[in-house]
C-alpha cells in the first residue's frame, strides 16, 4: 500500500472513529435519565464530577466520564449553585446538565392562612416534606427574636423557597413582612382610635379575623369592637373563649365556658386581650386601623357567614330572636 494510500485510510478510520463519536455522543445526551420525578441534592462546593458519581450511584446515568466531559463541552462545570434540583419524568442528561448550570434550584410554595396560631403554623411547616425541620419551636422563636405571646406576629400569605429551606427562615420571613406591613399600616391608621401600639393594632385585627370571614364586614366588626372600648365595655367576643379553652374546647360554647377565668376571656375582662389569637390577614389589618364610622355596639351571626349588626342591646335581642332563635 502506498504511503498515500495508507494516509486516505487513516483519515478515513479517523473520519469514521470520530463520526462514531458524535454520534454516541448525540445518543446518549439525549439518554432519558428517568421516568419518574426525583428530586437531586446538590452541596456547597459540589462539581459536576460529585454530580456524575451521585447520579452513577443512582444508576441514573451511564457513563460519569461522558457526563464529566459532556459538561466540559458545554462549559457548565463551574461553580455549581448549591440546593435541589428536580429530576422530571423524560429529562436528557444533556437536559439535567443545563439545568445545573443555569442554577434553576427546585422552588416550593408554602401559604400560611389567615386565623391560625404560631402552633398550627409551625405543625404545618415540619409536616412539609419541602421543608428542613432542624429546630424545635422553642428555638426557632427565639432566633427570630420573638417575644411571648408569639401568636399574631407572623404574616399570612403564599411565600416562595428553595426547596430544603428551614422552617426557621419560612418563619422569619412571614415575621419580618408582619413587622414591614404593619409599620406601613400603624402610620397611616386612624388617629382617632384607641389603639395605643401597633401591637394592639395585631390584636384586635386577631379578633376581626376570627368573628369574620367577609372582608367587607370587617370594618363593620372593628367599628363594634372600637366603640366597645371606647365605652369600657367587655368585647365579649367568643374567639377569645375559644382560644382561652384551647383543647378543651368543644363546640358550641357554653354558659360556664364564658365563665373560665383567663385573661384572654373577654366576657370576664374589659380591654383587649394580653394578646393576639391568632394571625390576621391585610384585611383585617386594615379594618383595626380604619373602622367604620357606625354606631353599631353589638352583632350576632345570620348563620349563613354574615352578620346583623345593632346600635343598642333592645335592636340585638330581636336579631338575636330573629336569626338564632328561629333557627
Amino acid at each position: 500500500m502506498s504511503v498515500s494510500s495508507k494516509n486516505k485510510f487513516f483519515s478515513r478510520l479517523v473520519a469514521s472513529a470520530l463520526l462514531l463519536l458524535f454520534t454516541a455522543w448525540i445518543l446518549i445526551s439525549k439518554d432519558v435519565i428517568t421516568d419518574q420525578s426525583q428530586i437531586i441534592q446538590v452541596k456547597a462546593g459540589s462539581s459536576m464530577g460529585a454530580v456524575a458519581q451521585d447520579l452513577s450511584d443512582k444508576k441514573l446515568i451511564k457513563s460519569k466520564l461522558f457526563f464529566t466531559s459532556l459538561s466540559r463541552l458545554l462549559n457548565a462545570n463551574k461553580k455549581l449553585k448549591s440546593g435541589y434540583y428536580e429530576l422530571e419524568p423524560n429529562t436528557t442528561v444533556l437536559g439535567f446538565i443545563e439545568k445545573i448550570s443555569r442554577g434553576e434550584v427546585l422552588k416550593t410554595k408554602v401559604t400560611l392562612i389567615e386565623g391560625k396560631t404560631i402552633k398550627f403554623y409551625f405543625d404545618q411547616l415540619i409536616n412539609d416534606p419541602s421543608l428542613n425541620k432542624r429546630s424545635s419551636f422553642d428555638q426557632v422563636m427565639n432566633s427570630i427574636g420573638v417575644k411571648k405571646p408569639y401568636d399574631g406576629w407572623f404574616y399570612p400569605e403564599t411565600y416562595i423557597f428553595n426547596y430544603g429551606e428551614s422552617v426557621e427562615n419560612v418563619l422569619k420571613r412571614s415575621h419580618l413582612t408582619m413587622e414591614k406591613k404593619l409599620s406601613d399600616m400603624w402610620d397611616k391608621r386612624d388617629r382617632s382610635i384607641p389603639l395605643t401600639s401597633p401591637y394592639q393594632a395585631i390584636i384586635l385585627a386577631s379578633l376581626i379575623e376570627n368573628e369574620t370571614a367577609l372582608d367587607y364586614e370587617k370594618p363593620l366588626i372593628s367599628s363594634v369592637f372600637i366603640g366597645r372600648l371606647n365605652l369600657s365595655m367587655r368585647l365579649q367576643t367568643d374567639p377569645t373563649v375559644i382560644y382561652a379553652l384551647g383543647d378543651a374546647y368543644s363546640s358550641p360554647l357554653t354558659r360556664s365556658d364564658l365563665k373560665i377565668d383567663h385573661p384572654y376571656n373577654t366576657y370576664r375582662n374589659k380591654g383587649l386581650p394580653p394578646g393576639a389569637i391568632s394571625s390576621a390577614g391585610h384585611a383585617s389589618l386594615h379594618a383595626a386601623l380604619h373602622p367604620a364610622k357606625e354606631n353599631d355596639l353589638y352583632f350576632v351571626s345570620k348563620k349563613d357567614g354574615s352578620h346583623a349588626f345593632a346600635p343598642t342591646y333592645e335592636k340585638h335581642k330581636e336579631n338575636i330572636k330573629k336569626y338564632l332563635n328561629n333557627n
